[in-house]
């Protein structure tokens, strides 16, 4: 099988996705925040979306206090665009952290939309949500 440009990019993402998880490892939010386009976009749940970089940040920074934090993800698919200037990561995470209550543990899917920056693959929207159901009254 000959391997493609886009094949070739799509290893790239995969390579910038699993330095951005070790990058969650070291705790640092501005090591984090490094990843996404200066007009990343940040979805996280039940929260305004945080625009921009600097928004990211103060989001993962929140993220990141919570005891006993734990949190992994593995992509499913890496699909590059023709152009190859953009490429879409699916996959599926894991969470966990002391709460108020005992241990939360959460696992659902996510989608990131790299684009291809100056120097590397960086982040321009990233989304997540759970497999679990939320808790009725």
């Amino acid at each position: 099988m000959t391997t493609t440009m886009n094949d070739l990019a799509a290893e790239a993402v995969r390579v910038a996705s699993a330095r951005w998880l070790a990058a969650v490892d070291t705790r640092d939010a501005d090591r984090i925040a490094a990843f996404y386009a200066d007009d990343g976009v940040f979805l996280v749940p039940n929260a305004p979306a945080a625009n921009g970089r600097g928004q990211v940040r103060g989001v993962w920074t929140q993220l990141l206090s919570a005891p006993n934090l734990s949190l992994t993800w593995t992509p499913n698919s890496v699909e590059v665009s023709q152009a190859g200037d953009l490429a879409s990561e699916v996959g599926t995470y894991q969470l966990g952290m002391d709460g108020p209550a005992g241990r939360i543990e959460d696992d659902g899917k996510y989608v990131v939309v790299w684009r291809r920056g100056a120097s590397d693959w960086e982040v321009a929207a990233d989304i997540f949500n759970s497999n679990r159901s939320l808790p009725l009254p």
